[in-house]
């Protein structure tokens, strides 16, 4: 066979192909359209609030949605499981699901001064009574986090769990936006610059 041939019937082949590959992948506009109506047809997705919702208040304390975003943002899934009492605090806390196995029970007081009387007689890491492990808990604690009025137990965690967990909390609890301050009428603007050399 000659060179021209052969680059025609190579040609023509790749032409075969693509044009197979298009009728295989393509499908032409029907299917399309049906993949857009499929779509369409699905029931929107609800979110769980954030702190920058209007349900989420942004007062500087901490709210549910606040630490749940904060702890997600934070490359950890969280999942409420249930409440849990124990005769330290008045209400109960939330008990959560964080990755696999470790879980969270979050106390979510009126303020910081409540928690700190609450727990003014118990152990700070583990909040439990003095030369108790366990206290009133499901199980041993691995450490209590504190900001402002939010007090976290953390269990069946691991170091980099809790490390990840304690730098979300103490991080704080989201602020109110604050506006910039106004610039005074008189201020001065800056020289420009001088012209490159």
């Amino acid at each position: 066979m000659t060179r021209p041939l052969l680059s025609r019937i190579r040609a023509m082949g790749c032409v075969a192909l693509l044009g197979g590959m298009a009728a295989a992948c393509g499908g032409g506009d029907s299917a399309a359209a049906d993949s857009a109506k499929a779509v369409a047809a699905l029931p929107p997705v609800s979110r769980p609030p954030t702190p920058s919702d209007s349900v989420c208040p942004r007062d500087g304390t901490w709210k549910a949605c606040a630490l749940e975003d904060r702890i997600n943002k934070a490359g950890m899934p969280i999942k409420v499981l249930d409440t849990v009492r124990v005769p330290y605090f008045a209400q109960p806390g939330v008990r959560y699901r964080i990755g696999r196995v470790a879980t969270m029970i979050a106390f979510y007081l009126p303020d910081s001064a409540t928690g700190a009387k609450a727990t003014a007689k118990l152990d700070r890491i583990r909040l439990t009574p003095p030369g108790d492990t366990i206290g009133d808990w499901p199980a041993a604690p691995f450490e209590a986090v504190r900001s402002a009025n939010l007090i976290a137990v953390l269990f069946d965690v691991n170091g980099t769990q809790a490390e990840r967990l304690r730098l979300a909390i103490t991080a704080g609890a989201p602020q109110p936006a604050s506006s910039m301050p106004p610039v005074p009428s008189g201020a001065q603007k800056m020289p420009p610059a001088p012209p490159a050399r």
